[in-house]
């Protein structure tokens, strides 16, 4: 049997009035809700009573009876409040059954480990738990360069922390975060839910808003790199230009530009790449770019200096960036020209701008279980519950513009969302509404955008830009658009990995002649044949085209890579 409860054992929490339980429960999600109460008393048939009310993961309605919902929430609030209450063992069948209800749909048997540990049945193992004393000393002597301080980077220097294994970050900026320091462009925030997207070890309770700001992530991934003891590691303004494998001696030698512009050499017996895809922001080639004398800037490079108050703006991409820092802009520019080349598929807000209430922020904190319930409903709704609306059916025959009923059926929801906001406005319709299957690129939180279109000092240009002249853009149709100052929201050079670095392996071969420019491979996105010991994270093909968490990501990546770096120091091998 398991032990009491925390919160029973909580003295300023057993001393909650029954009713003021109920109210702050009342603000969380029922379906995580429902699930609580059993894990907390046993009692299956509350699947078979409020199973067939809950919503999907991700549909954030419910079909509760006010009656039904008041016996759940008062039901609840009793177990809570009873000091005496000893929760049961739940089975690993009765939690495959508690998962089909949960996400209104049979789940594999394959995520059942998955969950029996992140709801705490199974504790996790850290990493070198049961490491012999001779792997011991030779971590000693092992040690390990990390490249990037992002949120990748951070967690690999918490896992080689734990493993007890000697490491150094090397960071060029002047702090950590990664995108989440670079990226300061208004309303620059995450469209991945926050309880998800955060280190499944270090669950925040406080996010004051679903999907927070920059600043706010940014300071929970500092806050993560103090707590668990990775600044020391840092070693902040300096960046890695060159890194090459030596046969002889099975090490890497690194080239270290330093901050006053000198280089320094260091060597590792194994590399971990943490800078990611998102870092080197890409402008594209344009006729007349060059003769342009107004300001323009990168939305990664945002000049917070300038005032875009009066001004003719132009911009340029309809990616994350756009959608976020657009409708801002648009507030304060005298006329904005949008340049789309594709459009996204921009799906409802729901929650996207609602703060989180400090009920829900309680429950998080105190109701034993909820916040991996609740994290677990993230997961599904955003990640593998919708996996298979990616996959082509090889046997459809419907409309072009899907690869599935799944995926026909999601358009069509996707587009009823659209003809509601755009039912006043046909001519932007069309220019909104993509001819791709939706997930063919990432779908993006609608932040106001299509309010934003509608503005009068508002225009989305979908015929291509043909040149830039000094003051103006002329677009493929002969338009010419007067233009103070150019926002480039283009993305970055996703595709050319860990650029401009130079790798080059055991062979002598540099990773940019094994890939080219736009053809990065891996072993399950983290390894290179004859690039012994060099592991990266956020490798190709690992980049998450719908939903989940690319921490998440990140985590399973980290540690495969502390598992590999394990086996070495138990078997004594270099490589």
């Amino acid at each position: 049997m398991n032990t009491l409860h925390p919160l029973a054992n909580d003295p300023t929490a057993t001393v909650e009035r029954h009713d003021v339980l109920v109210e702050r429960l009342s603000d969380a999600d029922p379906s995580a809700l429902v699930m609580v109460l059993v894990q907390l008393t046993g009692d299956m048939a509350l699947l078979d009573h409020y199973g067939p009310m809950l919503s999907k993961p991700g549909a954030f309605e419910h079909s509760i009876p006010d009656g039904d919902m008041q016996a759940l929430l008062s039901r609840l609030a009793d177990v809570l409040l009873d000091p005496c209450h000893v929760e049961p063992d739940i089975t690993p069948d009765q939690l495959h059954r508690m998962m089909n209800v949960f996400c209104r749909e049979e789940v594999s048997a394959r995520y059942l480990p998955m969950l029996f540990e992140d709801l705490g049945f199974k504790p996790t193992p850290e990493h070198f738990e049961n490491a012999s004393p001779k792997a011991r000393a030779r971590a000693e002597k092992f040690n390990v360069l990390v490249i990037g301080a992002g949120a990748s980077g951070i967690n690999a220097g918490i896992k080689l922390n734990e493993a007890g294994i000697p490491y150094e970050i090397i960071e060029r900026n002047e702090d950590v975060g990664g995108v989440w320091h670079e990226n300061t462009y208004p309303d620059c925030g995450v469209d991945s839910a926050n309880h998800l997207y955060c280190y499944s070890f270090a669950l925040n309770h406080n996010w004051s808003r679903y999907y927070v700001r920059q600043e706010e992530l940014k300071s929970y991934l500092r806050d993560c790199a103090l707590r668990y003891d990775v600044l020391k590691h840092v070693r902040f303004q300096q960046e890695v230009l060159s890194l090459r494998y030596d046969n002889e001696e099975k090490l890497w030698h690194a080239v270290i530009r330093m901050p006053d512009g000198t280089t320094r050499t260091a060597s590792a017996h194994a590399v971990i790449s943490s800078v990611g895809q998102l870092n080197q922001p890409m402008i594209p080639e344009i006729k007349g770019l060059e003769d342009f004398r107004g300001e323009q800037m990168h939305t990664a490079r945002w000049n917070h200096d300038y005032d875009f108050t009066g001004k003719n703006v132009a911009m340029v991409g309809t990616g994350a960036s756009g959608m976020q820092t657009g409708p801002a802009t648009a507030r304060i520019a005298k006329h904005l020209t949008i340049y789309q080349r594709a459009a996204p598929w921009v799906i409802p807000r729901h929650n996207y701008h609602n703060l989180v209430t400090d009920n829900v922020k309680w429950v998080l904190a105190n109701v034993p279980h909820y916040a991996r319930w609740y994290r677990f409903l993230l997961f599904w709704a955003y990640g593998d519950g919708i996996h298979d609306a990616l996959v082509r059916d090889p046997a459809w025959k419907g409309r072009k513009d899907a690869i599935s009923q799944r995926s026909a059926d999601i358009r069509k929801e996707w587009t009823k969302y659209i003809d509601e906001v755009m039912a006043d406005r046909p001519d932007l319709r069309a220019k909104v509404l993509p001819d791709y299957a939706p997930f063919g690129k990432r779908s993006l939180r609608d932040n106001g955008w299509f309010e934003t279109l509608k503005r009068d000092n508002v225009e989305l240009n979908n015929d291509g830009i043909d040149h830039i002249e000094a003051n103006a853009i002329v677009d493929k149709a002969g338009r010419r658009t007067p233009v103070d100052v150019i926002i480039w929201a283009t993305g970055f050079h996703a595709s050319r990995m860990i650029y401009p670095m130079e790798v080059v392996g055991a062979h002598g071969k540099s990773l940019r002649e094994l890939w080219g420019d736009d053809d990065p491979r891996a072993y399950l996105g983290i390894c290179v044949p004859d690039f012994p010991n060099f592991f990266i994270t956020y490798g190709p093909n690992t980049n998450l085209a719908h939903g989940g968490s690319i921490i998440f990501q990140a985590e399973c990546q980290v540690h495969y890579i502390v598992e590999c770096l394990e086996m070495l120091l138990e078997r004594g091998d270099a490589a």
